[in-house]
């Protein structure tokens, strides 16, 4: 099977590593200062603590629960929120959910799931654009395509629900899908994202900018058409595993 977008962004950081050689640690401290405060109700942090489910399941829960809210649900099926964070987390990890959930799992993924969609909300109220869930992410030679989060028009949404700041893994995956759609722009398969949010409805934090803006500072003084260039003979030379 193609790799997708996003495990390759997160399993061959060395190849990105190639294409962005200045997205370092230094450079992902001085794009957090831009991080922006949005509204959102907390958990406690002894209820997080209550929870026993891995991190990445009880959040990707939350996610699933957001993604109903969005799409008009007055109440939650969690019967359904269940199976679809199985399923998505099996595509990544060996995830293992339990036989039930726990009272004070379905508080934690209710919550963070209404800031999500909440937050959403407000965004395409400004905005004035529709919100697109699970947009399309172009594939190019052997990377499969996939799916993002969310998106706003022109404007790539990610979700991040870590108790950290945003990471270089974070960065390195939002400008792996900007080179695929940028790549699809090209051959006329695709539109090319503008601008990318990062958010995190777990801690109340978001970072909007504009794809220019971040590849001029990771890219090497490379232009758009050089950084394609050289990424596409790197994935030519690499041997699908």
């Amino acid at each position: 099977m193609q790799p997708d977008p996003r495990t390759v962004a997160r399993d061959i950081p060395g190849m990105l590593d190639e294409v962005f050689p200045q997205l370092t640690t230094g450079t992902v401290a001085h794009i957090n200062t831009q991080i922006a405060p949005v509204p959102i109700k907390r958990i406690p942090p002894w209820l997080l603590q209550s929870s026993k489910l891995q991190k990445a399941m009880l959040f990707e829960l939350a996610y699933t629960v957001g993604e109903q809210l969005l799409q008009g649900a007055t109440s939650i099926d969690w019967e359904y929120c269940f199976t679809e964070t199985l399923n998505r987390q099996r595509a990544y990890f060996d995830a293992k959910l339990p036989k039930n959930l726990e009272l004070h799992d379905k508080t934690i993924a209710e919550t963070v799931g209404k800031n999500l969609s909440d937050t959403l909300f407000a965004m395409s109220k400004a905005q004035g654009d529709p919100i697109v869930v699970r947009p399309s992410i172009p594939g190019l030679e052997w990377v499969s395509s996939g799916h993002g989060d969310f998106a706003l028009g022109d404007t790539l949404i990610e979700v991040k629900c870590t108790a950290k700041r945003f990471s270089s893994a974070d960065y390195r995956q939002v400008a792996m899908y900007w080179l695929l759609s940028y790549s699809a722009s090209v051959e006329g398969r695709g539109d090319e994202w503008r601008r990318f949010v990062l958010l995190n409805p777990r801690n109340g934090e978001k970072l909007t900018m504009r794809f220019d803006t971040l590849l001029s500072m990771i890219g090497g003084s490379r232009t758009k058409v050089e950084i394609l260039l050289l990424f596409q003979s790197l994935i030519g030379s690499r041997i699908k595993t």
